[in-house]
């Protein structure tokens, strides 16, 4: 038995299928390629697989992450080579490892997210965003409606937001990098953090922003890490 773990990217051509629609293309891809994953037990068995953080719909990424596990020891690069030639335009393995039964719980350890996000405004904004930024980050409290399974209830987005930077800025359009909380204990997506700027940067309304994961990280025995070295 092989556990592989593999690093993938979501393009423009599928960022609005659902992370099941993702599930199910992989469960045909590797079928197509002929990798020999092991299935669970009992009366429905399925293939044993498994997803970092999914994406959100309308989001692109270039660091997706699996897990397969395989009947019997295959080359990482053989994985991806037969994945790649049978995946849909859009989807792409980028790496591939072997790792260990240790590495488990390594997906729930999730800690972070990096994104960049270019952001068009409706109208044209005379203030530097930098600055504000910064002020933002500087404060106790920023409070914001998150819809939650319990209804929608205000929190303090201030802890999860870990940087925020201006790329590039001129009067219209907005290149920002984010690093923000993620995971199953404390998790902040882009649009909340947008909704953020527009409530206490004048002038700030989005008329469109294109998302882009760049990173996931884990913590592991104190340390921050990628999922692929």
């Amino acid at each position: 038995m092989t556990k592989i773990r593999l690093k993938l990217s979501k393009g423009e051509e599928v960022k609005y299928i659902s992370h099941l629609d993702l599930l199910r293309t992989f469960q045909r891809a590797i079928k197509r390629a002929g990798l020999p994953i092991n299935y669970s037990q009992g009366f429905n068995p399925h293939p044993i697989m498994s997803f970092a953080l999914p994406l959100s719909v309308g989001t692109t990424s270039e660091t997706e992450y699996m897990e397969m596990e395989l009947k019997r020891e295959i080359k990482p690069e053989q994985v991806m080579d037969q994945l790649n030639e049978v995946l849909p335009k859009g989807i792409e393995i980028k790496k591939a490892e072997i790792v260990n039964n240790n590495s488990r719980k390594d997906f729930g350890l999730i800690c972070m997210a990096d994104y960049n996000a270019k952001i068009e405004l409706k109208n044209d904004i005379h203030v530097d965003v930098k600055t504000e930024l910064q002020k933002m980050l500087n404060t106790d409290e920023i409070l914001i409606d998150k819809k939650t399974k319990k209804g929608m209830r205000e929190i303090n987005i201030i802890p999860l937001m870990h940087e925020l930077d201006i790329l590039k800025q001129d009067e219209k359009n907005i290149d920002l990098y984010l690093k923000l909380s993620a995971g199953s204990k404390a998790n902040l997506k882009v649009d909340l953090v947008l909704q953020a700027l527009e409530k206490h940067i004048q002038g700030f309304e989005v008329d469109y922003a294109a998302i882009h994961r760049t990173e996931l990280w884990i913590e592991k025995d104190g340390e921050i890490l990628r999922p692929i070295a």
